[in-house]
């Protein structure tokens, strides 16, 4: 496919070559909210008929606010946000050069224009990859992501070497999963 942003015109052509396309995922490898087309993508797609979602996890840090206005005002489905902390310390270990305040004020900003707008949507979900340094604030993260109105699930790191559970009785506690690691989570069900 190449690497860059997705450009406007390449997404009308996507739209063009394929008119049962119904609903496209706005991401992939990559911050979402970094492509300087974004909201003319959303209008286009609006403007069609076309059910957008950003599903794979976007960090929100640096997102402007008519970009957090059409979220809502062009119906994005579905919006993941990566947010592996509760607090910046933690957040800032994974999310290298992140900043978690950023992130939940554009959260908040969000929910503010869909309450303007009298909108469900984008539905929002805080996608927690559970690590070591950040197990303990699992309880916090739970109720953070549902004072901002959001779905809360945790996950597993692909990474078994970057810290690791400490407490594993504690996460499946607190997740309500079976396992804690990826190599149990593909033993349990059954992948390689």
């Amino acid at each position: 496919m190449g690497s860059g942003f997705l450009k406007l015109d390449d997404f009308r052509r996507l739209l063009d070559s394929a008119p049962a396309v119904a609903l496209v995922e706005l991401s992939n490898y990559g911050e979402v909210f970094l492509n300087p087309q974004l909201l003319q993508i959303m209008q286009c797609a609006h403007q069609r008929g076309v059910a957008l979602q950003i599903g794979n996890g976007a960090n929100f840090n640096n997102v402007r606010d008519e970009v957090i206005e059409g979220l809502v005002r062009y119906g994005v489905r579905t919006m993941t946000c990566s947010i592996d902390g509760a607090s910046p310390e933690t957040y800032r270990k994974y999310r290298v050069r992140g900043d978690f305040d950023a992130v939940i004020r554009n959260i908040e900003k969000l929910n503010a224009c869909k309450s303007q707008f009298r909108s469900k949507l984008p539905h929002l979900v805080w996608q927690f990859v559970v690590f070591g340094h950040n197990e303990h604030e699992l309880p916090a993260a739970r109720a953070m992501a549902a004072r901002l109105d959001m779905v809360f699930v945790p996950k597993v790191s692909w990474d078994p070497d970057f810290s690791p559970i400490r407490d594993s009785y504690f996460v499946r506690a607190q997740t309500g999963a079976n396992y804690v690691t990826r190599q149990e989570y593909e033993a349990q069900r059954g992948e390689r």
